[in-house]
């Protein structure tokens, strides 16, 4: 007589789903390769900021102070935000929108964190690669002192990538098209170059207009890259001690504030598909 041996289930016990950290790269990976597929953005994300210091050269031959030019170096930092993470990241929001990637995205594993700073990753690596070459640039051909503290010009720039990935979304709110976020974003790039003393110097205006472009979301970078590089403020007086720390953490408050508020209008009205 044959006996049968019991069957024992062989299945294999459901694999655990990814970390967020791993899909958070899985998807910030996929879009780095769809950049660097995208001639234009990538053109404006590595080569023009590279440009960008050799443009103050005549500057300084011409006398140009190292406040002066340190002030610029802000407005360069700003411009490289500008171009390669917000506007960059708008148009990509509003083409991943429109193309129902982000809807489909959704009901994955991913949150909704996730998916949107996955987006963001590869333009704000590149961003703050560029922003350094283009500083290390400028100090060799324009012949600046190195900063007294990087670690507020770091922050300065940190925290001014940060704030504009929810700007960007937040833009893309009422950008219909990717063609139409070139009229979409001119507003919030008219008062960032503003608040970065590119458009015209802040000298020229009254004191109330003066106050209200200090806590746009780019006039504190412009000053932390001030406070770390030189040791001064708008006016050129040299501040240190506990009164550079109390400037610092002004500035640095108003770009946290900035983040929270995008942050939180993203989270409550960000719009996932596209207009019916």
């Amino acid at each position: 007589m044959t006996t049968v041996a019991p069957v024992t289930s062989t299945a294999s016990a459901p694999l655990p789903s990814r970390r967020p950290a791993h899909r958070l790269l899985g998807l910030a990976r996929a879009e780095l390769t769809l950049l660097l597929r995208n001639r234009m953005q990538l053109f404006t994300a590595i080569v023009l900021p590279l440009a960008v210091p050799f443009l103050y050269l005549p500057l300084r031959n011409r006398g140009m102070s190292d406040a002066l030019l340190v002030g610029a170096l802000g407005s360069m930092a700003v411009m490289i935000l500008l171009f390669v993470v917000y506007y960059n990241l708008l148009s990509t929001y509003v083409a991943r929108r429109e193309a129902l990637v982000l809807k489909r995205l959704r009901t994955g594993e991913a949150s909704d964190a996730t998916v949107l700073a996955a987006t963001a990753v590869p333009a704000l690596v590149i961003a703050g690669a560029m922003v350094a070459i283009a500083m290390t640039i400028a100090v060799a051909i324009l012949d600046l002192p190195l900063p007294q503290n990087p670690l507020l010009v770091v922050a300065g720039v940190v925290l001014g990538a940060a704030v504009s990935v929810p700007l960007a979304l937040a833009t893309a709110n009422i950008t219909r098209t990717v063609e139409s976020a070139q009229v979409t974003s001119l507003p919030f790039m008219a008062i960032a170059l503003l608040g970065a003393g590119t458009a015209l110097p802040l000298e020229m205006l009254p004191d109330w207009a003066q106050s209200l472009i200090a806590i746009t979301p780019t006039a504190p970078l412009v000053e932390l890259i001030r406070f770390g590089w030189l040791g001064t403020d708008a006016s050129g007086a040299a501040i240190a001690g506990s009164d550079l720390a109390t400037a610092a953490l002004r500035q640095v408050g108003i770009l946290v504030v900035w983040f929270c508020l995008g942050a939180w209008f993203v989270s409550t009205r960000f719009r996932w598909e596209p207009r019916g």
